[in-house]
């Protein structure tokens, strides 16, 4: 059996782990990484990284090659009545930043130009293997309750140990590496009501500002969210018994449903793209010895604000700062302690974020009249006061932590 000592293992080539194999260009690692899947991200999920995330993104050399995959800007969003009144204007071109627009990507494309910018780098140490599963894990004392040792198989029968000085999960909900090194759940909820997406042409509802329209209506709340190629992706809460009734809608009864939320969307001619099952799983612990779990392996999210991808690169941001220099990488006590130090460096501000964006998962479990009566006050209360839209957009933006302390 072959045996292979990586820097960094990286289990998982979804958006995290594609966009961390990717960061790690350029900084001296040498880095494997596995993928069990064979097949293309589903291009229905979450499109749309934000301001700061594209500030990542600039600063790890990738923002150029997402734009060359065809990403688009988006400027904004809008909160309206069912008619289509504004309510609150989030717009992210006035705010003070390096890059005040967020960017929209097909999900797919997120992955796979990540990817290829990893394997096609000739000075980055760097394997991929798919599709290849991380099963065969032994935790161990030498990596103070990490994971050790990695046997797998690859696609033309090679048997090889995998022995990492480090590894980052990124394998998503099903963690095998969080289930093997019995980091325990410490929040757990299935909210009531799945999501419907729809795909259609814009037709004529153009946006110069590529923005997000979300309507709040007693019938639930509905987005026109932009996607690429001239085409609005349509996402709605709806009753688990609906299901069926989506399923066999025709074009025309998907307009009449459309309109009973908002009145401006009825005219879109749109085909049904996914149903989406919405869960809360968050780990008590990020890290455990020489170890660490990213994005959906640690924290999945309520698609409320669209947050799921822009929290896993984030966190990867801030787990760079604290990774030893590659020099350092067989110092195991190091490694764990830089992880211990990141938990504790960025956990606890993330966990507010996380409950936040429960509530908000709660309130679109409610009913239409009980979420209008709790936010569209609070809305127009925010757009009335020009300190607190600053407040709100910059923390929609991901830069809350670069707000003063409210007086």
């Amino acid at each position: 059996m072959k045996t292979l000592h990586p820097d960094i293992l990286i289990s998982g080539a979804g958006i995290a782990g594609a966009t961390v194999a990717a960061g790690l260009r350029g900084r001296g690692y040498s880095v494997i990484q596995l993928e069990a899947s064979g097949q293309q991200l589903d291009s229905a999920r979450g499109d749309h990284l934000g301001p700061r995330v594209v500030e990542t993104l600039a600063n790890w050399n990738i923002l150029d090659a997402f734009f060359a995959a065809g990403a688009e800007k988006r400027l904004g969003a809008k909160w309206l009545t069912p008619e289509g009144d504004v309510i609150l204007h989030s717009s992210m071109d006035d705010l003070p930043l390096p890059h005040p627009y967020y960017i929209v990507l097909n999900h797919d494309l997120i992955a796979t130009t990540a990817l290829d910018l990893a394997v096609t780098d000739s000075a980055f140490d760097y394997t991929l293997f798919r599709p290849v599963a991380a099963r065969d894990i032994t935790i161990g004392d030498n990596a103070l309750g990490g994971v050790t040792e990695v046997n797998i198989k690859t696609p033309d029968g090679e048997a090889i140990s995998i022995q990492p000085r480090m590894t980052i999960a990124c394998d998503g909900r099903s963690s095998k590496i969080r289930e093997a090194c019995g980091f325990d759940i410490a929040h757990a909820y299935d909210y009531e009501k799945p999501f419907v997406v729809l795909f259609g042409p814009r037709g004529e509802l153009q946006d110069p500002r590529n923005e997000i329209n979300s309507y709040m209506s007693m019938s639930g709340s509905v987005g026109r969210i932009p996607r690429m190629g001239g085409q609005w992706k349509i996402g709605l809460a709806i009753n688990k018994e609906d299901i069926g009734r989506w399923k066999s809608s025709t074009v025309d009864d998907r307009k009449r449903l459309l309109a009973e939320r908002a009145g401006p969307l009825g005219v879109l001619e749109t085909e049904v793209a996914g149903f989406y099952p919405v869960i809360r799983r968050e780990t008590a612990r990020w890290a455990k010895g020489t170890t660490v779990l990213l994005g959906d392996a640690c924290h999945t999210v309520h698609p409320a604000r669209g947050q799921g991808m822009n929290f896993g690169i984030r966190c990867a941001a801030k787990l760079f700062e604290f990774l030893p220099d590659p020099k350092e990488m067989t110092d195991s006590a190091l490694v764990s302690q830089r992880l211990s130090d990141y938990e504790a460096a960025v956990k606890p501000r993330t966990d507010m974020q996380l409950s936040d964006n429960h509530e908000r998962g709660l309130h679109m479990d409610g009913t239409g009249l009980e979420r209008m009566q709790a936010e569209i006050p609070a809305l127009r209360a925010i757009a009335q006061d020009p300190d607190a839209s600053f407040r709100y957009r910059m923390t929609m933006a991901g830069y809350s932590d670069r707000l003063e302390p409210k007086s």
